[in-house]
């Protein structure tokens, strides 16, 4: 699953504060919230779960898009 990191948006200039890169896009979610909402899921429903970047890595912001690959649990 892949989504918008919200934090990144600060990087394009000419995004309005707040607004979403896409009007199809429901929801961007920071980082903390993709990994909170991902590891709780995967937890719930007997999966693991990895996160990668996509996209150049800003130190500070991260990546542009964030990707977390659910794995089900072998035990």
């Amino acid at each position: 699953m892949t989504t918008p990191n919200r934090e990144y948006n600060v990087k394009f200039e000419t995004m309005p504060a707040g607004a979403l890169r896409h009007k199809d896009h429901r929801f961007e979610w920071t980082r903390a919230e993709f990994h909170s909402w991902s590891t709780r899921v995967a937890g719930s429903h007997g999966y693991e779960v990895s996160f990668l970047p996509v996209g150049e890595e800003d130190a500070t912001l991260g990546a542009p898009t964030q990707m977390a690959i659910f794995r089900l649990s072998k035990g």
